[in-house]
């Protein structure tokens, strides 16, 4: 079978491979259908995140079960499904209690040996899924793929992104960063009824991008975002901020300053080191802080809903559709900015 393989900073290939085979009876075999380039892909392929070469990549997907292990219940060959990008076991404390992102044995597709066992990436033609009954999500009948495949891991994050911020109705939120994770918290604080939402970059397209879903826009590179946020605000500030760039520490302390007293700066971005923040500013005016990674297996559900209603369509974010093949163009646009979702098509 074809898949795209990790070698290196900005080498990304097409290979043929051997197709993978049940390693537990708790597994499946899918056959992707649709798949996505995440921003966290983008780490990946720029070398911040050391894969061993070779390893498979891609973790935002879903498709056809191919074959399904004889302890799993829930599926059976045939069904169609999104596949959460986090694996959970579906068993220990943590995913009892249904916070499957901290489950005690957390792994993730395409990322190679980051939690321990190295899990093959989605994009290839067959992909292992373990511990399928709690990874799966039923994909419901006559919705298209591109709506849903999001849900896998980027709607799902941009749904946490609110839900965990405390967000009320009438809430002014702003996002930081326009990138597909920021535009579909954009997306979802809309439809959870915020007021007003200001969204931030400094890339034209992306900032015309959130224009078109009905965002107010701020290009930080012309004005102070802070002073400009405020002026929008009565002079207060955003009650919910979300930081939705990641890699520095620039970005968080751009939403500190933007969050109005007691408000929330609610982090998505993607973030591997460790910063100084302004806690002193933090403590006396009271704002706080949430992090959240996204979690498809609790959220799935509920975002099918919102989608079969019509009020979420995620498929509004994806530019270009590719086949496996262009695979490493794609990381390229992407990476250039030159697009803004790229999705990978299969061969059905």
């Amino acid at each position: 079978m074809r898949a795209v393989r990790w070698y290196g900073a900005y080498d990304v290939r097409v290979e043929d491979v051997g197709e993978p085979r049940l390693t537990s009876e708790r597994d499946a075999i899918i056959r992707p259908t649709f798949a996505t380039i995440c921003g966290t892909d983008l780490h990946i392929y720029r070398g911040e995140i050391t894969l061993v070469p070779g390893n498979i990549i891609g973790h935002e997907f879903m498709g056809i079960v191919e074959k399904a292990g004889k302890e799993v219940k829930r599926f059976n060959e045939g069904d169609r499904v999104i596949v959460s990008a986090w694996i959970a076991d579906g068993e220990c404390w943590f995913c009892r209690r249904r916070l499957y992102t901290q489950c005690e044995n957390i792994n993730i597709f395409g990322m190679g040996p980051v939690y321990g066992e190295s899990i093959d990436g989605a994009f290839a033609e067959l992909v292992r899924v373990p511990n399928a009954d709690t990874v799966l999500i039923k994909a419901p009948d006559g919705v298209p793929d591109e709506k849903l495949v999001l849900i896998s891991d980027g709607l799902a994050t941009g749904y946490d992104a609110v839900v965990n911020s405390g967000m009320e109705p009438g809430d002014v939120v702003a996002v930081i960063g326009c990138g597909p994770i920021g535009l579909l918290s954009g997306m979802c604080a809309d439809i959870l009824g915020a007021s007003q939402v200001i969204a931030i970059d400094i890339v034209r397209e992306r900032l015309e991008a959130a224009s078109s879903l009905g965002f107010t826009t701020i290009n930080a590179s012309e004005v102070d975002v802070a002073e400009e946020v405020r002026k929008m605000t009565d002079g207060r500030g955003a009650d919910v901020v979300i930081e939705a760039v990641g890699r520095t520490s620039e970005p968080l302390i751009t939403a500190i300053e933007v969050a109005r007293r007691k408000g929330t700066i609610s982090v998505v971005g993607f973030h591997l080191h460790e910063y100084s923040i302004p806690t002193g500013q933090l403590w006396l005016s009271e704002k706080r802080m949430t992090f959240s990674i996204g979690d498809p297996i609790r959220n799935g559900e509920i975002l099918i809903r919102y989608i079969k209603q019509g009020k979420l369509d995620p498929s509004r974010l994806i530019t270009h559709r590719i086949n496996i093949e262009e695979a490493p163009k794609g990381f390229e646009m992407f990476e250039r900015k030159q697009s803004l979702k790229v999705a990978i098509e299969f061969r059905r």
